[in-house]
């Protein structure tokens, strides 16, 4: 995705009425809380969910919690090698299985991912005008941005 601002300027321009109905959940509520609404823009196929923050670990595949550790080794510029022995000896087989299981899972996010996406959907509601977390599934990975509510008015 060569420019990700422009393709995702693009996805909102292609779910903008679904956008405003998701725009219009947010700003009916009073403060944040993991309550607050976000979309989910299917790429595959040209759906759209909206729903609660709380709902991401359900419509997202996420990877199993022992192997966050080693995602955020190799993000770090760690080989895949070293950081499977370093994971591998501090987690044992409970890394080991997860590993096995994630090679037949599809996993696209971390439990880190998760926490950033709502992370990001609480600064999007501080912001003044208030903007909705917009999030795009793509064959191989989840890509995130805001967008303005009063842009969607």
């Amino acid at each position: 995705m060569p420019d990700l601002a422009r393709t995702h300027q693009a996805l909102a321009e292609d779910y903008r009425w679904h956008l405003q109905i998701a725009a219009g959940k947010l700003l009916a509520q009073p403060s944040w809380s993991l309550e607050a609404t976000v979309a989910l823009i299917h790429t595959q196929n040209q759906g759209i969910t909206f729903g609660p923050v709380r709902s991401l670990p359900l419509w997202l595949d996420h990877l199993p919690p022992e192997l966050d550790a080693f995602v955020r080794l190799q993000e770090q510029g760690v080989s895949f090698e070293e950081a499977y022995q370093r994971c591998l000896a501090e987690q044992g087989q409970e890394f080991f299985a997860a590993i096995e299981a994630s090679k037949a899972s599809g996993a696209l996010v971390t439990h880190d991912n998760l926490a950033e996406f709502a992370a990001l959907s609480q600064k999007g509601f501080a912001r003044d005008p208030r903007e909705l977390l917009v999030l795009a599934k793509w064959p191989d990975n989840v890509t995130g941005f805001l967008l303005s509510c009063e842009q969607l008015s």
